[in-house]
This record gives structure tokens, C-alpha cells and sequence, in this order.
């Protein structure tokens, strides 16, 4: 194998396990930020990645909450 391929996998594998890391900080920022603020982590998780994609794209919120009602609607 050709040292520059092999520097290569190196290369990917270093930015794997930084991602990983950069992951594992999420989490806990996660955790602690629900813990201060007595919530779920998951659902504070929800809460990140809807604002995230309001952000990002717009509209998603109201589309979240007309399927909500929609819901709701359909459970009465």
C-alpha cells in the first residue's frame, strides 16, 4: 500500500475520533443544559433539532404543529 494512501486512511480515521469527541461534548451539553433546567434530554433534543431546522429551512415549526393538530383533531 502506497504511503500516501496509507496517510490518507490516517487522515480519516483522526476526523472520525474528532467527531466522535466533538459528539460526546454535545451529549453532555445536552444532559447538563436538561438538568438545569429540569427537562428530558430527549425532548430537549427534539426542541434542538426543530429550532435547528427552523433555522435552516423555515416553516418547519408551523408544518410541526399543523400535523399536531391535525392529530388531535383526529383523536377526538
Amino acid at each position: 500500500m502506497e504511503q500516501a494512501l496509507r496517510d490518507g486512511i490516517q487522515d480519516v480515521l483522526n476526523q472520525k475520533t474528532r467527531v466522535k469527541q466533538i459528539q460526546d461534548e454535545i451529549k453532555e451539553s445536552v444532559a447538563a443544559l436538561a438538568e438545569r433546567f429540569d427537562m428530558k434530554p430527549a425532548r430537549l433534543n427534539k426542541i434542538i433539532n426543530l429550532v435547528d431546522k427552523e433555522q435552516s429551512q423555515g416553516g418547519v415549526i408551523e408544518a410541526e404543529r399543523e400535523i399536531l393538530t391535525d392529530a388531535e383533531d383526529a383523536a377526538r
